[in-house]
């Protein structure tokens, strides 16, 4: 039993002025007990045969939306569906990460839904009882490659980031682990494969077009680069089932701010808990083959709408819509609105001259270039508008601009394309955000904005910088040297007419203190 409660917590339950067990002396009551299997089990938030279920799914990564969307409806299976009777893996996939502190309470967690759905209001809260196992791959390299003997396990899920697809330079067959996450789980299809288990259903999570087929290219270079045999590589593409998804929830993640508050409404301490709005969708595409090895083996399309999961033939028109006008608006916020002191996506849709800004994005220069019918596209962004405005959801803008050159390049610039192809002009709200890339990237930000990115990324913009001259001079050349660089761009940025020029002029004016007034021009 995991379900804490399925709306509002009510009043019969963890009340602020229930008194605490004990405490009659009207001394301050103690602090809350951390949330932990013999606590969980003794409230009946899970059972002690929850911990004991077969591992059928390995996840690559730990973060707030892993944890908040698929491990949520791993939840909702176990609750709902007997029959599926499974556990999570997680594969801490960074050096620094926090299985150590997902174990700290025996690997339980709670997730927190608040928001509006379908015109109620939503307040659950589910403890998750359903992470069987964590490992560190750089702390345990074996027991991460033991992952791939357990014949239960048949499902591997990831999310590493739009650069997470991808090869390291640094990659090579003696490392352990690898740099990267294709490289790691190469490797751990090497050992399934020489055990002569069944091969995956993987289902990739980054929000890249065609990320089943990304993934499955990514591990068959990475086999030919390891001198790995042609049976092996054979069985990879044979064997395994690579499906193309595309995610869509919000998920802020740790609630600092009204921890506290809500610790007292639960009874315990979660230092691990996930707040995220009620809003899911998981679109799963793939042929015949794929779709019925998901329902075989991961059947989330069972969860009905509260999951938001189908399964569908085609992902294009799910992930064009989601991309442009959610995931664009959100680095367009993370680029712009960070840089004239927003924190959140709330704060930027709660002042009038930025949502304007954002809304005319919207309409102006992101649906006229996509190809779903208007109407449709424009009831789409007012859900999107409506979900931004979330007064639960603290969602901050620094994390939305974790990795924000791979983020802007896979988000926002096939839209600055698309207008420039259809002879729109340029689009001159995303222009401004990848000025505001340039500028925070290249240092040349009034204000310190948080960065982080991978640091060959982050190395690029600071070579041009520097290149530019150690006052920051030339504007003009740091500009001409970053929109130029394949390594960064899918193309030679400096061949589209009058953007080196546009963006130049935005970063000396974000330099000199004005991007209010830039907002305020484009409102």
């Amino acid at each position: 039993m995991s379900e804490h409660s399925n709306a509002a917590i009510s009043a019969s339950e963890h009340t602020d002025d229930k008194p605490v067990a004990g405490n009659t002396t009207g001394a301050a009551p103690a602090a809350p007990p951390t949330l932990n299997a013999p606590y969980a089990i003794a409230h009946g938030l899970t059972t002690r045969e929850a911990a004991a279920r077969p591992i059928r799914i390995i996840q690559f990564g730990e973060g707030n939306f892993l944890r908040g969307f698929v491990d949520w409806m791993v939840q909702l299976l176990n609750d709902r569906e007997p029959s599926f009777d499974g556990n999570v893996a997680i594969v801490q996939p960074l050096a620094g990460g926090r299985v150590t502190a997902l174990e700290a309470q025996d690997r339980l967690y709670t997730v927190l839904l608040d928001g509006m759905l379908g015109g109620r209001d939503v307040q659950s809260r589910t403890v998750v009882d359903s992470i069987g196992a964590t490992v560190n791959p750089y702390e345990d390299w074996e027991r991460f490659l033991a992952l791939a003997d357990d014949p239960a396990a048949s499902v591997i899920v990831s999310n590493t980031t739009e650069a997470g697809i991808a090869l390291d330079d640094r990659d090579a067959p003696g490392m352990t682990p690898p740099a990267s996450f294709p490289a790691k789980l190469t490797l751990l299809l090497e050992r399934r494969w020489k055990r002569g288990l069944p091969g995956f259903l993987l289902l990739p999570c980054e929000l890249i077009e065609a990320n089943g087929d990304a993934l499955r290219d990514a591990v068959v270079k990475c086999a030919r680069r390891f001198a790995l045999p042609d049976g092996f590589i054979a069985w990879v593409e044979r064997d395994n089932v690579f499906a193309s998804t595309l995610v869509d929830r919000i998920t802020p993640g740790f609630p600092r701010d009204d921890a506290e508050a809500i610790w007292k409404k639960l009874g315990y301490r979660d230092d691990n808990m996930v707040k995220a709005e009620p809003f899911a969708s998981w679109v799963i595409a793939g042929d015949e083959r794929v779709l019925r090895t998901v329902r075989e083996r991961f059947p989330v399309d069972r969860l009905g709408t509260e999951a938001g999961a189908v399964l569908v033939p085609d992902v294009r028109p799910y992930r064009e819509r989601k991309v442009r006008l959610l995931n664009a608006p959100h680095t367009t916020m993370a680029l712009v609105a960070r840089l004239a002191g927003f924190a959140t996506v709330g704060d930027v849709v709660a002042d009038p001259r930025m949502r304007s800004f954002i809304e005319r994005e919207m309409s102006e220069e992101i649906i006229p270039v996509l190809s779903l019918p208007a109407d449709e596209l424009r009831t789409f962004a007012g859900q999107v508008i409506e979900r931004f405005a979330n007064p639960h959801m603290r969602h901050e803008l620094d994390s939305i601009a974790l990795n924000s050159a791979a983020k802007y390049a896979a988000r926002v610039l096939p839209i600055v394309l698309e207008n420039v192809r259809l002879g729109r002009g340029l689009p001159r709200r995303a222009v401004l955000a990848l000025a505001g890339l340039l500028a925070v990237y290249g240092g040349f930000a009034p204000v310190d904005v948080a960065i982080a990115d991978v640091p060959e990324t982050l190395e690029r913009f600071r070579s041009a910088a520097a290149a530019a001259g150690d006052t920051h001079g030339d504007v003009r050349a740091y500009v001409g040297t970053v929109l130029a660089d394949r390594a960064l761009w899918p193309e030679d940025l400096t061949t589209i007419d009058g953007l080196a020029d546009l963006v130049a002029d935005d970063v000396a004016a974000i330099a000199n203190g004005r991007m209010q007034r830039l907002i305020d021009q484009l409102a």
